[in-house]
């Protein structure tokens, strides 16, 4: 009896110990990998990441995670913006813990968050801090230390009864600030290195059908006042690229462009030549309590152009290539080891990706499955316009999925580059992709007037040579038979 009594307390401390840092070790995910076709059908798809670590803080000198609510990784670190907490957890590449930041000195005062919402690391590892509660930005450095402290915008062009509450945050290389707002319709907020509000950026268009307007202008005034304005879309998180493009994700559902990247201007310049529109899921109901397209929470884009769009709703990552192509899907909903409850902010550790979940208190690993692998490293490659080697690893992820569309325009792609164009027509056939395959047809037509050329002038200009000599040949007969019977 005791020896059992011992041989579940062991079990159960096993147990235990796996929440804090576990592997993913079944064979079998916890969802269903799939993708859509060229002819926007749902198709069963290779998995491109499975659940690898859940990091929680359970028995951890740091303690448990409460309700974290953004990240940011920077020189291989991990920055958890602990909101429950009101302080900064700090890992390493391992996930081990480095550092806990939960107060500074401020005017000679100890100071402290207040349900802080977004966290951005520059490469100098400043640490920035949409400190929501206390509605101010604030930055520190890598070590914790106060630096400044940002508070609202302040201008001529701020409407009255402005509110400000900072929930994200991200800041470029030239030292600009960009914050999103809660409950801010107007753009992005921007502020200079110095602090000084500058103005508003990226602000999504106004939406309205023409029936509605008709309305608003034969309405009494006491009907117009209960009709819905007409507000632009709110933005509720952003990333940066390696050039300075800002990628935001918006608040509204089954909207045509949930997910943009804003250049300088604030204009949408985000590449759409994939088949499908960048919204998440094109098949989903329209009743019911999961009805609606993809809500985005957050996106992350890596060094080499592919971005990931974080689902709220139903707790998938969606990932593109920088030309709009949809790529992979995986995650869900749910209460199995590496599905979410709540989740609220998606990073990546090189080919890692990290999804932190504040509903159920933690931070998940995902690891790339032998597929995933393959396509991230066509992608790098084409991007790196290293043609031949992406096409190489095309081929190896149309071993593990022969209805990959993506990889066989990859490979024509990389024939049409090489010159091989009667090939290339064959792949991008094979991949719906009416615009390559345009392209390779009226490649290869010229290659073929080009090769035989000789023999087609030669043929222009010895027909009618022959039939001028065989008009000839049939005069000179008729005359000498004249001839003769004369």
């Amino acid at each position: 009896m005791k020896l059992f009594i011992k041989s579940v307390c062991l079990l159960a401390a096993i147990m235990i110990f796996t929440t804090i840092m576990a592997p993913f070790t079944s064979a079998a995910s916890p969802y269903e990998g799939y993708n859509y076709s060229y002819w926007k059908k749902s198709v069963p798809s290779a998995i491109p990441y499975l659940p690898d670590i859940v990091v929680d803080g359970r028995h951890t000198e740091y303690g448990l995670l409460n309700a974290p609510d953004d990240m940011y990784v920077r020189n291989d670190k991990i920055y958890i913006l602990d909101t429950g907490n009101d302080r900064i957890v700090i890992l390493n590449q391992k996930y081990e813990f480095l550092k806990e930041i939960k107060d500074f000195q401020h005017n000679a005062k100890k100071d402290q968050f207040s349900k802080p919402q977004g966290i951005f690391v520059t490469e100098e590892e400043h640490i920035y801090v949409a400190d929501t509660g206390n509605r101010r930005i604030v930055q520190l450095t890598g070590t914790g230390d106060f630096i400044r402290e940002i508070g609202p915008p302040e201008s001529d062009v701020i409407r009255k009864g402005f509110e400000y509450h900072p929930v994200k945050i991200a800041v470029d290389k030239a030292q600009r600030i960009y914050v999103i707002g809660r409950g801010i319709y107007d753009g992005i907020i921007e502020f200079d290195p110095d602090g000084m509000f500058t103005g508003y950026t990226g602000a999504n268009k106004v939406k309205f059908k023409p029936i509605d307007y008709f309305w608003r202008l034969i309405a009494t005034k006491e009907q117009r006042a209960k009709m819905a304005l007409f507000l632009p879309i709110e933005f509720n998180n952003l990333d940066l690229d390696e050039d300075g493009f800002i990628y935001t994700t918006n608040s509204e559902r089954n909207t045509t462009t949930p997910l943009q990247r804003l250049n300088p201007t604030g204009t949408d310049v985000i590449r759409k030549e994939g088949y499908h529109p960048i919204i998440g899921d094109i098949q989903f109901t329209y009743r019911g309590e999961n009805a609606g397209g993809t809500t985005f929470i957050d996106v992350n884009v890596n060094e080499y152009g592919m971005y990931s769009g974080l689902d709220l709703k139903k707790g998938r990552v969606f990932t593109y290539d920088e030309d709009g192509n949809l790529l992979y899907i995986f995650g869900k909903i749910g209460d199995q080891v590496g599905t979410f409850k709540t989740p609220s902010a998606i990073e990546r550790v090189g080919e890692d990706i990290l999804v932190l979940d504040k509903g159920y208190n933690n931070l998940i690993v995902f690891k790339p499955t032998e597929f995933g692998r393959n396509v991230n490293e066509a992608v790098r490659h084409y991007h790196l316009g290293e043609d031949k080697e992406s096409a190489a690893y095309w081929e190896k992820v149309l071993r593990l999925d022969a209805n990959f569309e993506v990889a066989y325009v990859g490979i024509g792609k990389a024939r049409l580059m090489e010159g091989k164009n009667k090939e290339a027509m064959t792949y991008f056939k094979n991949g719906n992709s009416k615009k390559y395959y345009s392209k390779a047809f009226k490649r290869y037509r010229q290659e073929i007037l080009r090769e035989n050329f000789g023999v087609m002038m030669t043929t222009i200009v010895l027909i009618p040579l022959l039939y001028i000599g065989f008009r000839v040949y049939r005069s000179v007969r008729r005359r000498r038979a004249s001839a003769v019977v004369e």
